[in-house]
């Protein structure tokens, strides 16, 4: 007997409940007392949970922690963490205590730029689109003064737009690419937006050229239009830094010089062997997604931009570095 189902959404929470307890545990009502034992005893409270995501049924939890003792550019913070893997925020605890005595953290942003794409297929001469976008150009750049005033008020906008050959790797294929400074922003909707009133200007100003053909004209068509993931120019740098004497322990027969030595070594592993890199940054992206889940960000674009961003040489390295 089958068991899909159509109009699932409309049902209430209670009726989407029912259908799967019945579906696949045998009507065993126990399983509705399970899941409604995880609702917020706040029925307004639940409500905002139950309006996140569709198809809502209760909530999952995980553990929320802290680890204190962070110094990070002269100032104590006490960092959030969620996630379910034990080890991970007594390690930052740790870790935190000892270079809170050794001067902390210390960080620096070095960028902010983000990058969009306009996705198009074009079935006509590469050169002669460049000569098309060299003359449309400015006309992207001053319609979409509208769509850019309030992040310009605030130091970003766009920084400059570029067309992009990538025809060698799939046929008729280009891009238009946004560069972006979003400044404290994460910046999507404000991307997307001008990506996608790039698009319908890039098509209408197309249609009415005469640098192509109509058979050329009608050729064209665009993709997708969105922002990427991946910001190799929006970075972040963090470090600590002692003596080599202040490696030594006391509770194992390495020297200071010889912990050093192998630490060193291990990174340096990490920098040249991709096997070794992903559990490398596996054990980095421990405290990252922990922090950015507990702050309700976007683990998934972090991961996906980090390990992009340890790829960025043609292969897999550590994130991580050692001098």
């Amino acid at each position: 007997m089958t068991k899909q189902i159509k109009g699932f959404s409309k049902l209430s929470k209670e009726g989407k409940m029912e259908w799967l307890i019945e579906q696949y545990f045998d009507g065993d009502d126990r399983k509705v007392d399970f899941l409604k034992s995880y609702w917020h005893s706040d029925s307004k409270v639940q409500k905002l949970h139950d309006e996140f995501i569709e198809n809502t049924l209760s909530n999952y939890y995980m553990p929320f922690g802290v680890a204190p003792n962070f110094v990070i550019n002269g100032q104590d913070y006490c960092i959030p963490f969620a996630i379910e893997e034990s080890s991970v925020v007594a390690a930052a605890a740790k870790a935190a205590s000892y270079w809170a005595q050794r001067g902390g953290f210390k960080t620096e942003v070095l960028s902010t730029r983000k990058v969009g794409h306009v996705h198009f297929t074009w079935a006509t001469d590469v050169q002669k689109v460049r000569t098309f976008f060299y003359d449309v150009k400015d006309k992207l750049l001053r319609e979409t003064d509208d769509l850019t005033a309030n992040m310009r008020q605030r130091g970003g906008g766009i920084i400059d737009i570029e067309l992009v050959d990538k025809t060698l790797d799939e046929k008729d294929y280009m891009q238009l690419k946004g560069i972006y400074e979003t400044k404290d922003a994460m910046g999507a909707n404000f991307i997307n937006s001008i990506l996608e009133r790039w698009s319908k200007i890039w098509k209408e100003e197309a249609a009415a050229s005469t640098l192509f053909s109509e058979d050329e004209k009608k050729s064209l068509m665009v993709i997708m239009c969105i922002l990427s993931n991946y910001t190799p120019d929006c970075v972040v740098r963090a470090e600590v830094g002692c003596p080599v004497d202040d490696l030594y322990n006391g509770w194992n027969d390495l020297t200071a010089d010889v912990f050093a030595k192998k630490f060193e070594e291990a990174v340096r592993i990490a920098e040249i062997e991709p096997y070794r890199a992903t559990t490398h940054n596996k054990g980095i992206m421990n405290g990252i997604d922990a922090v950015v889940i507990a702050t309700g960000n976007d683990f998934r674009a972090v991961e996906a931009c980090a390990h992009a961003y340890a790829a960025r040489t043609g292969q897999y390295r550590s994130l991580t570095h050692c001098t």
